[in-house]
């Protein structure tokens, strides 16, 4: 999900080939029906300027798991940024960049958990302790439980997805999500490769009491900020049919909007010098990928710079660009890519833990396809796509010659990729090259339909490789299982481009 390979992948861009492309089986993007079905997070947080928080929490699940439950577990991803973890937020490789005064530690502390009223000793598990357990407890399929956290956190200083820098304070991740429930809880730990995250869709309405002086950047959109006295605000935001929820808060914030297809699309900046470029960039992705893959949901859209040691990362309705990307060319890049992740992850679901490559390779791709509609921004695809093949090439020749037996599979959980960047060749690059390869096997006409049936028939669903193959498999009119394993097993021979 993290846009780290701008400076690996020159994005490059094709001719216009279509003027109208297949519309797919469409559904009724209906929020207000899809949400009555959904669990619900409220969330109430205070925020100090010594960035503390205290936040309270009531999360009522609904039980579409499908079975009976008797306990339910919730991922608790904010402890990696604790002191004395196994599974580090960020890798050797990066410390230093996310760090910049030196490592700091955050500390995360429940304080109360009830379930519908009545206060209990959850259990904790995983290699940090990072699962929280409610167990003897009884939830029928389809029904609802209450359950209420209080918890304190002490924000760290690091420029990532959750934590303070001199620029941003960075809320991301930071509140008890329900684990996802597939014949038995996804428990999955943080990990520094990749985005360790995996959710299903609910409602969330959030209120945050904060200083006065602050700019609060958020997923979904406001439905109140008022002034509670001389020094602090209250601003609450709802959001319908989302997978998680991030804020942003700073006090340095420029904020500029433009609406684009009936959505509201806000830009926050600080240091960018063409912020109207970059607001334009945004809107431009939002309807070049309406039209090339379907319609986004949601009424608001936010890209937020910020305090980030990698490129970009996406949130549903909110994505965040770091203030760390000098190259314009990289800027624009990594505003496209996450904006791409609002289709592949936000909307059309995944677990980044198990499929890295399905969401990245895909939001990849979309790049590219961003770039051939519309050639004002002078990128050519055959240029991208040698540069990048011959990047992975050179990768592997080079890894080889210090890893016995290189596993170029796709196939992997985040943990089981050696390194960063192996994650980032793998996942990114050749994930790309995948979908590239694939279109020109089965041509336009079909590939183009395939993508938009593909995210037509799995709105707000999570998915798996399996159903991606089956859907393109449909529309291809062929079997595409073969094709994918040979990619995903790491069979596919990639050769150098002259």
């Amino acid at each position: 999900m993290r846009k780290k390979v701008s400076v690996i992948i020159t994005l490059l861009s094709f001719a216009l080939i279509f003027s109208s492309l297949f519309s797919g089986c469409k559904k009724d993007i209906n929020l207000d029906k899809i949400g009555k079905s959904l669990s619900v997070y409220d969330i109430n947080i205070e925020y100090l300027d010594n960035n503390t928080l205290f936040a309270n929490q009531t999360t009522t699940y609904k039980n579409n798991t499908g079975t009976d439950l008797s306990d339910i577990k919730f991922h608790l991803y904010a402890t990696a940024f604790s002191e004395n973890k196994t599974n580090k937020p960020v890798s050797t490789l990066n410390q230093d960049s996310a760090y910049p005064n030196g490592i700091d530690y955050g500390t995360y502390e429940i304080t109360s958990v009830k379930v519908d009223d009545v206060n209990i000793t959850p259990t904790y598990e995983g290699l940090d302790n990072d699962i929280l357990v409610i167990s003897n407890i009884e939830i029928k399929n389809k029904k609802s439980l209450n359950i209420y956290f209080e918890y304190t956190i002490k924000l760290p200083n690091i420029h990532h997805r959750y934590g303070y820098g001199e620029n941003t304070v960075n809320l991301a991740n930071f509140y008890p999500i329900a684990c996802v429930y597939n014949n038995g809880w996804d428990t999955s730990s943080y990990h520094s490769n990749g985005d360790p995250f995996y959710s299903d869709i609910a409602n969330y309405n959030v209120n945050i009491t904060y200083p006065n002086n602050y700019i609060v950047a958020h997923t979904g959109y406001q439905t109140n900020n008022t002034s509670l006295d001389s020094n602090r605000k209250i601003l609450s935001a709802s959001a319908k049919c989302v997978r998680d929820f991030a804020l942003v808060l700073s006090t340095k914030f420029n904020v500029i909007e433009e609406s684009v297809d009936n959505v509201l699309v806000r830009y926050y900046y600080y240091n960018d010098t063409s912020p109207e470029y970059s607001l334009n960039t945004a809107c431009t992705a939002i309807s070049t990928f309406n039209n090339l893959f379907g319609k986004y949901p949601y009424s608001t859209f936010s890209v937020v710079e910020t305090n980030f040691v990698h490129g970009g990362m996406e949130y549903p309705s909110l994505v965040y660009i770091s203030d760390a990307i000098s190259n314009v060319q990289d800027y624009q890049n990594t505003i496209i890519h996450e904006t791409a992740h609002q289709w592949w992850y936000a909307v059309v679901g995944n677990s980044a833990y198990h499929y890295g490559w399905l969401d990245e390779g895909l939001t990849e791709y979309s790049t590219l396809l961003f770039y051939e509609q519309n050639p004002s921004y002078n990128v050519d695809i055959n240029e991208s796509i040698k540069a990048s093949t011959n990047s992975y090439v050179l990768f592997v020749e080079i890894y080889s010659e210090y890893v016995d037996n290189l596993d170029t599979s796709l196939d992997r959980n985040i943990s089981e990729y050696a390194t960063e960047p192996e994650y980032v060749y793998m996942a990114y690059v050749k994930g790309m090259l995948l979908f590239d390869n694939l279109r020109e096997t089965i041509g336009d006409k079909k590939f183009f339909e395939a993508i938009k049936y593909y995210y037509n028939q799995n709105l707000f669903d999570n998915v798996t490789p399996e159903i991606m193959i089956e859907n393109f498999s449909k529309c291809a009119g062929t079997n595409l299982t073969s094709f994918f394993d040979s990619w995903i097993k790491g069979k596919v021979v990639i050769e150098q481009i002259k």
